[in-house]
Formats: C-alpha cells, sequence, structure tokens
C-alpha cells in the first residue's frame, strides 16, 4: 500500500513482439475503448510473459479493475509498443535509473537487460515513494543488488524521515548529494512533475539532454 492506494503486479501472457521498456496500451473487457498505457517490467523472456505494476488509482477507470477484479483466466488486450525509453546498447557508459512509484517497472527491465551482459557497467538505481511503505518491491532490489557488485540501490522518501530504511528528501535533491553524473546515461520514469524536476535537476548537473530518456505515467 501506499498512502493507502494498493500497487498490485501482474504476470500477462501477451501476443505482441517483445518490447523490453517500452510502454505498451492496454485494454480490459470491463473498460472498453479506455487504454492505458503500462511499461512492462522485465526484459524479453522465452516464454513471452510480462510484469505489470499497478497502482491504484481513486476514481480511476481502469486501475481499479486491474487492482480489484481481475482474474486468472480473464483476457487483456495490449497494443504495439510506445516510446523511446529502451537502453542504448551501444553506449560503454554507466548507468543512472531514477523511478518515482510504479515507475520503478520499466527501470526493473533494464537492469535485467543489463544483468544479462557479460561486464554490466555500474548502475545506480534511485527509487523514490512518498511514504516508506510506497518502495513496494524495495526488498527484490536489495536481493538483486547483494548479488550484483556493479548495481548500487538507494532508496529515498520524501513526505517523512524514514530512519535508517531510506534516504530523506525529494528524489532530485537525494540524487545531487550522491555523486557526479556527468558522463552517465540516465533513464527517468515517474509521474509528470517527478520527471520534469528530476531532468531540470540532471541538466543543472551537466548531464546533457541526449543523455536522458524519460517516461512519464498518467492517473489511471
Amino acid at each position: 500500500m501506499q498512502g493507502g492506494k494498493a500497487i498490485n503486479t501482474y504476470v500477462l501472457y501477451h501476443l505482441v513482439p517483445n518490447c523490453a521498456c517500452q510502454a505498451v496500451s492496454l485494454e480490459v473487457p470491463a473498460r472498453l475503448r479506455m487504454w492505458r498505457y503500462y511499461s512492462p517490467a522485465n526484459a524479453p523472456r522465452p516464454d513471452n510473459t510480462l510484469d505489470f505494476h499497478v497502482q491504484l488509482i481513486d476514481g480511476g477507470p481502469v486501475s481499479p479493475v486491474l487492482v480489484r477484479s481481475l482474474n486468472v483466466g480473464d483476457w487483456i488486450k495490449l497494443g504495439p509498443p510506445v516510446g523511446t525509453m529502451t537502453i542504448d546498447e551501444r553506449s560503454g557508459r554507466d548507468v543512472l535509473l531514477i523511478g518515482g512509484s510504479t515507475g520503478l517497472a520499466p527501470l526493473k527491465a533494464i537492469l535485467e537487460q543489463i544483468a544479462a551482459r557479460p561486464n554490466p557497467p555500474r548502475v545506480h538505481l534511485f527509487f523514490g515513494a512518498r511514504y516508506i511503505d510506497g518502495l513496494y518491491d524495495l526488498e527484490d532490489l536489495q536481493k538483486r543488488s547483494a548479488g550484483a557488485p556493479w548495481l548500487t540501490v538507494i532508496p529515498v522518501v520524501s513526505d517523512h524521515d524514514p530512519g535508517p530504511a531510506a534516504e530523506h528528501g525529494m528524489l532530485a535533491d537525494v540524487i545531487g548529494r550522491f555523486g557526479q553524473w556527468q558522463n552517465h546515461d540516465a533513464y527517468v520514469c515517474g509521474s509528470p512533475g517527478m520527471t520534469d524536476v528530476t531532468v531540470g535537476r540532471l541538466l543543472q548537473f551537466g548531464l546533457s539532454q541526449d543523455r536522458i530518456r524519460i517516461d512519464k505515467y498518467a492517473d489511471a
């Protein structure tokens, strides 16, 4: 739960080509023609399954159905992948991943792709939420980090002091306390306000716009 809003994760079978990190439009039978975009949270798999992270939005037309009403065997229609939230495989630079709440999803897909490389670059993942219980997937991230010396995970909480469990502050501010990022590739996903502020701060840090890829999610 995050501020009283449930976050569910789903594994779905799909019939579109593998599309790591890009968003896909999604339609459920109870909300026909109300397409909403979600980002897969995994790299391509041989069995063609996709993981989605879904946050319950009060008054949203689609997320309540996904969180409260979806059952095994129900069909979900997926559209073609869109967006630019894909990792630059040709870059030899270290990687900065910044996700707010369910904006973590495409960053986990990127992590899986990086982990499959023979020599992964250094990766810093900043995972932020308003409250400590909003860091819904932190346990899994910490397990991944424990087995990957190239990965550093920094949890961040903005609206109260979490003590030693996480950093305290806005994501953009905390990132600035952890180093210089001019020579990194950055991937940012979260609410429009969070992504705008964070990208602005990265530009102030000296990171060039062409090394920043973003994905914004809206209430659904």
